[in-house]
């Protein structure tokens, strides 16, 4: 239990709070130390968007700061940012990883890892709101909202924020960074902002403070998308007109710093999966755009409302109705004569063959659409063609495996400084690794010269000795056991009798030259 922690100011991060505490405590060189105080164990990390060990953390200041993991989610990490956008699970998942002691996998769950949009590379600050934080609180700290992804600006002030060039993953994954400690810039860069471009920036300070947020599933996303194409007349017929959504958002962020979010093109791009089935979450920028464009007037609240009013799993018919909302004027006896006609005079063909004939793609997709229970009934059934499987010459490819890797292994013994040459490291450096491992039984030549030519791990420890050897005599250094072991990084529990025998033979040569 901890008998002091610093009060936590408006927006302020968590991570912050720790550095500050630091300070505060007289334990900036001691970061193990402030582990220790504020997690009850030295090995947490400095995480300053997702933090995890959450339930600890609340238990250890309860006496001084009554605030639970929940809490600290909501109000003092970037969670609000990626939650409502992941699956219910999802958000479950990565929401219990925070409160407990195993985090490592928050960022993947998140889908940070993996996104084309990362964070932040620093931390960052507005010159304006650091002046002021000094003037009224005798300190600075960092803030959430400017730490956000894509967002360079202050809205407060409207001006540029400045990277601290502190690294927000920083490589000293122990220490706590604080704001206090760093020699800020006070050159303020004004910045003139679009209504556009307020209204989106506005959106994601409004996301970071949700109190109640639901997770919203695949099926009510795809929904909601398709509803917006529908209220604003962006469909050909039954499909989402892609390029006229892509026309408009060009127009709405042609001149502005949000430009470069935008794809290049709307063919296979993210806006054209967006509107499509979810089958990912997408990045928070990429549904604040589409949204500060189509529902401007919309605020943040009252989208997730709508999105959640749409049913959370998918039904076949409701889909299907769903989908095609839009009336028709083609009467449904014509289309199934028509697709029997078509089906009649191509006998030989089957669905496949069918949608690439003139009018049997648009046919076909109607009937799909509107009379699929029928359609399947009165398609052909699938043609399976079988066809001979391509056989491998693995007389050809034993040879040329062999010609490879000797080639390889001339080149690499050469070499002061290389890996050890075991048998799976030379399976690698060949062109398809993983199918000569799959038939090494179909390759009897290369398996034999890799069980001829792999490199042992004492093998290996010998040739490292040999280095370190040549080393301190091009150093005239004096050759002794222990020189020998630093020089080739070789530990005292791996000094087996054999090693010592060859350090040994080392010295002795050593001793004989001189």
């Amino acid at each position: 239990m901890l008998a002091y922690f610093p009060k936590a100011y408006e927006d302020e991060l968590l991570y912050s709070m720790i550095a500050r505490y630091s300070i505060h405590t007289g334990q900036t060189a001691n970061q193990k130390a402030v582990i220790h105080d504020v997690f009850g164990k030295r090995t947490a990390v400095a995480i300053p968007d997702l933090p995890s060990h959450l339930n600890a953390f609340s238990e250890r200041v309860a006496v001084v700061w009554s605030i639970s993991a929940s809490s600290l989610i909501d109000k003092h990490t970037m969670a609000n940012l990626y939650i409502p956008f992941l699956s219910g699970q999802q958000a479950q998942l990565i929401v219990s990883s925070m409160k407990s002691n195993f985090g490592g996998n928050i960022h993947t769950r998140a889908g940070i890892a993996a996104s084309s949009i990362k964070t932040n590379q620093y931390f960052r600050y507005c010159p304006i709101c650091s002046l002021e934080q000094e003037r009224k609180l005798g300190e600075t700290y960092w803030l959430r909202k400017h730490q956000l992804p894509c967002i360079n600006v202050c809205l407060t002030h409207q001006c540029e924020l400045i990277d601290s060039q502190i690294p927000f993953y920083s490589i000293q994954k122990h220490h706590f960074h604080a704001s206090e400690n760093i020699n800020k810039n006070k050159l303020i860069s004004a910045v003139s902002l679009s209504k556009q471009e307020c209204k989106l920036i506005d959106r994601f300070y409004a996301l970071l403070n949700l109190k109640t947020i639901k997770p919203c599933s695949s099926c009510q996303w795809t929904m909601f998308y398709k509803k917006i194409a529908l209220d604003l007349n962006m469909m050909n017929g039954n499909y989402v007109d892609h390029k006229a959504i892509y026309d408009h958002l060009i127009k709405d962020w042609e001149n502005t710093c949000f430009r470069k979010y935008l794809p290049k093109s709307y063919h296979n791009s993210w806006l054209v999966d967006i509107f499509r089935k979810h089958r990912k979450s997408f990045h928070p920028i990429r549904h604040i755009m589409v949204w500060s464009s189509f529902l401007f007037d919309k605020s943040l609240e009252e989208i997730f409302t709508m999105v959640n009013a749409f049913p959370t799993k998918s039904s076949n018919k409701k889909d299907r109705k769903f989908v095609a909302l839009q009336k028709t004027n083609k009467n449904i006896s014509e289309q199934r004569c028509a697709w029997l006609d078509l089906c009649n005079t191509n006998i030989e063909l089957g669905i496949k063959c069918l949608r690439n004939t003139d009018n049997g793609g648009s046919l076909y997709a109607w009937l799909y659409r509107h009379d699929r229970d029928w359609l399947k009934k009165n398609s052909p059934d699938a043609k399976r063609i079988n066809l001979n499987r391509y056989k491998r010459d693995y007389k050809a490819w034993d040879e040329e495996n062999i010609l490879l890797l000797q080639e390889y292994i001339t080149e690499i013994t050469t070499l002061k400084k290389r890996p050890r040459i075991s048998k799976t490291y030379l399976i690698k450096k060949l062109p398809t690794p993983n199918s000569v491992e799959k038939h090494l039984t179909d390759l009897p030549r290369t398996a034999k010269w890799l069980e001829l030519n792999q490199e042992n791990k004492v093998d290996y420890r010998k040739f490292r000795l040999r280095i370190a050897h040549q080393a301190l005599e091009a150093l005239n250094l004096p050759i002794q056991q222990w020189r020998l072991l630093r020089l080739a990084s070789i530990r005292k529990e791996y000094v087996t009798e054999d090693i010592e025998h060859y350090i040994f033979k080392l010295i002795h040569k050593a001793v004989v030259a001189a």
